[in-house]
C-alpha cells in the first residue's frame, strides 16, 4: 500500500493498513483502525460515517490532521 494508511472491503469484512503506520505515533494508528472499521457499518464517508466516528472516537479529526502531517514514509 503506497498512497493509503488504510482500506475495508466491507463485503469481505476484511481491513488492510499501511505497514508504514507501525512508524507513527499509537493514536494514528488507532484513528486509521476505528476509519476503517467504522467503514464496516457504513461505506461512504457521509454523515452517517461522521456520526460514528464522533461516537467511537470523538477525537478523531484532531487525530487525522496529525496524521496528514507526516509524510507517508521516512526513508532510513
Amino acid at each position: 500500500m503506497k498512497t493509503k494508511w488504510g482500506s475495508c472491503n466491507s463485503s469481505a469484512k476484511r481491513i488492510w493498513l499501511n505497514l508504514e503506520l507501525a512508524k507513527k505515533p499509537p493514536e494514528c494508528l488507532e484513528y486509521i483502525l476505528a476509519h476503517e472499521l467504522v467503514h464496516l457499518l457504513e461505506r461512504k464517508h457521509n454523515e452517517r460515517f461522521r456520526a460514528h466516528m464522533d461516537k467511537f472516537m470523538p477525537n478523531w479529526r484532531e487525530r487525522r490532521d496529525l496524521l496528514n502531517k507526516m509524510p507517508l514514509s521516512f526513508d532510513t
